[in-house]
């Protein structure tokens, strides 16, 4: 797993040096997790959309007519949010409930290869797809069980899939993307002795931004 860290870093500070267009790019998050514990009957908990953010700072290099590489690194906000029934001192439901927040802060780093289709030299529509890599920098309350057992992953990777459309005047550049996170690791999972005891948390999470660009 540091291995894999340490490509994604190298390929960024690579990057540097064959700067193109330098970007910063934010917006909102939507992220569920799917927490489910074995052997009960709740069924997926936290599995309503949590309205989170991502914010990257990165640089469009390489570039060629119908291609480019991108690197980025930034923060990034997954989670879900699930509503609990209020019960009374006798175990009653009292019909009111409340909303709880799930959410895990990532420090996000990613390298694409964009493929475009470049119209009039200003207005681009594109697709990417490429590896990503998350550390874990912070957590909500939910998740202090699982970080006392060491059950929360404090790593995650996978792929990063988006698209969206640029327009460049001069060296400004401007544009919206949305992607998606496709993570091949759990956030967290755990056994306990307890017969058919544990359970497992995974995330889905997209992403839409503004993008900002200078031309070196």
């Amino acid at each position: 797993m540091k291995q894999f860290a340490l490509l994604f870093i190298g390929l960024f500070i690579i990057s540097l040096s064959f700067g193109q267009m330098v970007k910063i790019q934010a917006g909102p998050s939507f992220s569920e997790l799917d927490w489910k514990i074995n052997g009960t009957t709740v069924g997926s908990l936290y599995n309503k959309t949590l309205v989170g953010y991502s914010v990257f700072a990165g640089i469009d290099y390489l570039d060629k007519k119908d291609w480019n590489l991108s690197s980025n690194i930034g923060l990034l906000r997954k989670g879900g949010k699930q509503e609990f029934q209020l019960t009374n001192t006798d175990g009653m439901p009292t019909g009111k409930s409340i909303i709880e927040k799930a959410a895990i802060d990532y420090l996000s780093i990613n390298t694409m290869i964009d493929l475009k289709y470049t119209i009039h030299e200003t207005f681009c529509p594109f697709v990417s797809f490429g590896p990503q890599f998350g550390y874990i920098v912070g957590a909500s309350k939910e998740f202090d069980g699982l970080k006392k057992n060491n059950w929360l992953h404090k790593t995650s990777y996978g792929l990063l899939l988006g698209g969206g459309l640029k327009y460049t005047i001069s060296k400004i550049q401007m544009g919206l993307r949305a992607d998606y996170y496709y993570d091949f690791t759990k956030v967290a999972d755990w056994t306990t002795k307890v017969l058919n005891g544990g359970g497992t948390i995974t995330s889905k999470t997209t992403s839409i931004s503004l993008i900002i660009g200078y031309k070196l």
